[in-house]
């Protein structure tokens, strides 16, 4: 039997709800502040998530809009973009998913490594930990972001990088994502993997394996995690719980 030593969990949308109610709205606050007469609702924030990256998801929807940004541009709305990221971290506006909070802290009593994966900034990371753990005691060992990697999710090198960084095995390992590209990564790493499905996603992305356990949280003592694929496990994602994936 294969013991749970480290779990990987990704940062935007796993974590917390950072990507429509943080990033989406710093995107458009950047955007007005270049004049450009752009704004992102969720619908059109949801399928830009599909490109990996800040830069790249302003880069693509500037060529859908036939608008010429050099780099530097993109690079200048990107930086204010993060600082108005900041902002809202520091508002209390964005809470934690359901359940997060929770499971953390049971997994930092059980002595669970746990480590960030994201293509996510440095900078976004340690505000966002900051801001929900104390800075003196956090339960996450490490992390992995957009900085340390080459190519971003879907590819695998963040988490062959986080496994490699950790010391960690893939056969006592898991991976907790929300999307298709981040399943993607921790499967091509050879991860098990549970999906909390993204919360402004209506339906299982195609692309995931249809035995692939995918939940709408990770629960809590008033609302039970609902498996929207796969098989039912307790009415809350607990350290047992993700034990029992990895065998």
């Amino acid at each position: 039997m294969n013991r749970l030593h480290t779990v990987f969990w990704d940062l935007d949308g796993t974590i917390a709800d950072t990507e429509m109610m943080g990033h989406r709205k710093a995107f458009n606050q950047s955007f007005s502040e270049f004049h450009l007469d752009w704004m992102w609702d969720k619908n059109t924030y949801s399928r830009l998530l599909s490109i990996p990256g800040g830069k790249n998801r302003i880069k693509y929807y500037a060529k859908e809009k036939n608008v010429n940004l050099d780099n530097r541009t993109i690079n200048l709305l990107h930086q204010q973009k993060q600082k108005f990221y900041q902002e809202i971290l520091h508002s209390g506006s964005i809470t934690l998913r359901r359940g997060v909070k929770r499971l953390v802290l049971e997994l930092y009593a059980r002595n669970t490594n746990q480590w960030i994966v994201t293509t996510s900034s440095k900078v976004a990371v340690k505000a966002l930990l900051n801001k929900i753990f104390s800075r003196r005691v956090s339960p996450f060992i490490g992390y992995t972001t957009f900085e340390d990697v080459l190519e971003l999710k879907p590819h695998p090198e963040a988490y062959f990088k986080a496994i490699k960084n950790s010391s960690a095995e893939p056969k006592n390992s898991l991976a907790i994502e929300d999307s298709l590209i981040g399943y993607q990564a921790a499967s091509s790493s050879k991860l098990k993997t549970l999906i909390t499905l993204s919360p402004w996603l209506n339906k299982i992305p195609k692309g995931i394996n249809e035995t692939q356990l995918v939940v709408d949280s990770l629960g809590d003592q008033d609302n039970a995690s609902i498996a929207l694929q796969g098989n039912r496990l307790d009415s809350i994602i607990t350290y047992e719980s993700l034990q029992s994936l990895i065998n």
